[in-house]
């Protein structure tokens, strides 16, 4: 079994802006007259023989040009493997007015996150090739898809070629059960063949309700539009409108997917499958788009691999209907959402989340992932409370330099009240010694949440980098994160946060509180730059040689992550083709490479240290004295 080419944003291949009118009886040979009960029951036949369902096999029938095409089809089904799903499908001609516009569509993948598009998700019938749809109103769907189907028509710069060519490039198709306040009707669906459905209807002249409801199998109407088509499509003596109906009437050679084998239900494998299709290679969606994509496969991978981070009270289907964006109703707060992301998605490098992240990007794109790309889908999804304009575009950049911060990748979600995990945090400051506790992380990205989507953006990347004095949003929050003074402004900015006010600079020595406070400014951009500068110089004073001992460490990390942060920089540089410099032109210096290699063997013969010392206290009795 072979990979079949991925397609492009609904491609006609053999596209040109001023292509040759197809003679109309060229597709239209492929058209049979309306078929009688007896080859229509002898189609649906073959279909139950193949294994289908009676609903699966009466919507083929009723989709196919010519039936005696689809009973050869269905003796021959092909497979085809997409990332870690398989499909089964075949190949015949289905008449387009049997094809519905997806109203779960790619397209919408950035809006069904956010909760703009109106619409619900698929579902599917447990154990078969079989997506369904409810919407509670046949009237609401119809007005959800008009606007998506006249932008199509006005944008997608291929439907004049298929009002002239026909259909060129088939597509892939699913059966679909449609559920309304009307009943329940089974139609196919555009799975990779949006533009060329919707293209092909408006050379028909059908809208998404005729298709829906009006053109019924074996109905008057739809039997009436096919008869004309077969006449016209013998005929030399046709108008051009007429042409024109019969060059849209067949996606020729669909492909329809009639069987899975998945670790998932059929709508989230079909989800993954066009995603892979339109990713490999990438597509021209939109940012919000492609990032969503690629989010909800790292959240399915996650979940089915039993590594999705799970607060208490939770479940893990919870917890991965919330970060898809299925779950509106969970109860978290927006920045809670935005910690449970961050965990989930932006894992410690050498951890199976992160591998497991990884191996779903990969799924779909066929490349592997940058370090930065997971807390660019973490912040991605932080932010789907944000419209995708221009502003997400720098919210999710600063969001995503935050969390950069080493101490963040993998945060852990306890719903606790920023007042409780204050003191936590501030006793971890002390304690910790070369990391950061939870409590901190816990509490810095909850913080970062508001210092990004607050209504005044006080965190945001520097114009020129991390580089001399110039202070990039994971060294902000590093900084602001390493004294106690910092701490408390963390935990006031949460709190004000969260009540809607402008974040309040707290003064030195002060305690936060959810409320005004009388004679507090409010935090600025430049202000919160100079804190995190003040709050840097400023450290902890020790006396001890533990205490001097432990802020050593602490700088060490800290050098650690202006080492990789230095080192990601490398990487962002590119060439005028879009490709990192460093990927072509690579990089080799002893003196670096000596270095490190030192490192390591420090770091090596430290953590030694520490496990013999553990040893030695497991050692020790309740009364301090060796046995």
């Amino acid at each position: 079994m072979s990979h079949l080419p991925a397609s492009a944003a609904e491609p006609q291949l053999p596209f040109s802006t001023e292509s040759d009118i197809v003679d109309h009886r060229r597709i239209g040979a492929r058209l049979r007259p309306p078929a009688s009960q007896a080859v229509i029951d002898k189609s649906v036949a073959a279909g139950i023989a193949a294994g289908l369902s009676l609903e699966l096999a009466e919507t083929l029938t009723a989709a196919a040009a010519d039936q005696q095409q689809l009973r050869r089809a269905l003796r021959s089904p092909k497979v085809q493997r997409f990332g870690s799903e398989e499909f089964t499908y075949i190949e015949f001609d289905v008449v387009t007015w049997r094809v519905l516009p997806s109203p779960d569509n790619i397209r919408f993948e950035d809006e069904h996150a956010r909760g703009t598009i109106g619409m619900p998700r698929f579902g599917a019938v447990k154990g078969e090739a079989l997506l369904t749809f409810e919407m509670d109103s046949a009237d609401k769907l119809i007005d959800a898809m008009a606007p998506r189907i006249t932008d199509m028509v006005a944008n997608n710069p291929h439907v004049g070629s298929i009002l002239d060519r026909g259909i060129e490039t088939p597509g892939w198709l699913s059966a679909l059960r449609v559920t309304t306040d009307v009943g329940a009707v089974t139609r196919l669906e555009s799975t990779d063949g949006f533009g060329r459905t919707v293209a092909s209807h408006n050379g028909l002249g059908i809208t998404f309700k005729d298709v829906a409801w009006n053109l019924r199998p074996g109905g008057r109407r739809a039997t009436n539009l096919l008869r004309d088509l077969v006449e016209w499509a013998g005929s030399d003596m046709v108008t051009d409108e007429q042409a024109r109906k019969v060059r849209c009437s067949i996606m020729p050679n669909a492909r329809v997917i009639i069987g899975f084998s998945a670790p998932r239900g059929f709508d989230r494998a079909r989800r993954r499958f066009v995603a892979h299709l339109h990713m490999a290679p990438p597509m021209n969606f939109s940012t919000a788009t492609t990032l969503n994509a690629k989010a909800n496969a790292a959240v399915d991978n996650l979940y089915e691999r039993g590594l999705l981070p799970v607060p208490s009270g939770m479940t893990a289907e919870r917890v991965r209907d919330i970060l898809d964006g299925s779950d509106r109703e969970h109860g978290l707060l927006a920045d809670q959402v935005a910690v449970l992301a961050c965990g989930a998605l932006n894992p410690h490098p050498n951890k199976r989340q992160a591998r497991a992240v990884n191996e779903a990007i990969v799924d779909l794109t066929g490349a592997k992932p940058k370090l930065e790309e997971r807390t660019q889908l973490a912040a991605e999804v932080a932010l789907r409370g944000f419209p995708a304009d221009k502003r997400l575009t720098a919210l999710r950049s600063s969001l995503d330099r935050a969390w950069r911060w080493s101490v963040l990748r993998g945060v852990e979600l306890t719903c606790s009240d920023p007042l409780d995990l204050l003191p936590e945090a501030l006793r971890e400051l002390v304690q910790a010694g070369d990391a950061a506790g939870p409590a901190i992380a816990e509490l810095a990205a909850l913080a970062s949440y508001h210092l990004v989507g607050g209504r005044t953006q006080l965190l945001t990347r520097s114009e020129f980098g991390g580089r001399g004095s110039n202070t990039e949003p994971q060294q902000i929050m590093r900084q602001l994160a390493r004294t106690d003074v910092g701490l408390r402004q963390l935990c006031q900015i949460v709190l004000d946060g969260r009540a809607g006010r402008d974040p309040q600079e707290l003064a030195k020595g002060t305690t936060p509180e959810d409320k005004r406070i009388a004679g507090a400014d409010t935090l600025t951009p430049v202000r919160l730059r100079e804190l995190a500068n003040l709050f840097d110089a400023e450290g902890i004073t020790h006396d001890s040689p533990e205490d001097r001992f432990a802020a050593a460490l602490k700088e060490f990390q800290a050098r650690l992550d202006d080492l990789l942060a230095a080192a990601q920089e490398v990487g962002d540089v590119t060439g005028k083709d879009g490709v990192a410099l460093v990927d072509t032109l690579g990089y080799d210096n002893s003196n670096v490479r000596n270095t490190l290699v030192e490192i390591t063997d420090l770091v090596s013969e430290w953590r030694g240290a520490r496990r013999r010392a553990d040893r030695m206290r497991a050692d020790l009795d309740e009364s301090g004295d060796a046995r």
